[in-house]
């Protein structure tokens, strides 16, 4: 039979080893100087840019307007923008109700 202290130490150890990967999804939000890449799996990787980067990012950046939502189907990016619906219901709202 398990003793109480086993089965709190296998619960510290799962939780140690599965914290990084709910982490990285923690917080979406950008600092100045940072940048968000989106790959053709859908993987996330965040990165800081130095100066050099800046420049070249600035090059040919174009803003994102609030309101833009992101949405990944079949390998590919697309975006939109958070609109009212029919029924007076944001579309953000409409989203997360449909899940």
């Amino acid at each position: 039979m398990l003793s109480i202290r086993s089965v709190l130490a296998a619960t510290a150890v799962t939780f140690a080893l599965g914290a990084p990967a709910f982490a990285q999804n923690i917080s979406m939000e950008l600092s100045d100087r940072q940048a968000i890449m989106i790959d053709t799996a859908g993987h996330v990787s965040r990165m800081n840019v130095g100066p050099k980067g800046h420049a070249m990012i600035m090059k040919n950046a174009t803003r994102v307007q609030a309101g833009t939502i992101f949405y990944m189907s079949g390998g590919k990016l697309y975006k939109t923008r958070d609109r009212k619906m029919t029924g007076g219901q944001m579309l953000h709202d409409v989203l997360v109700q449909t899940l």
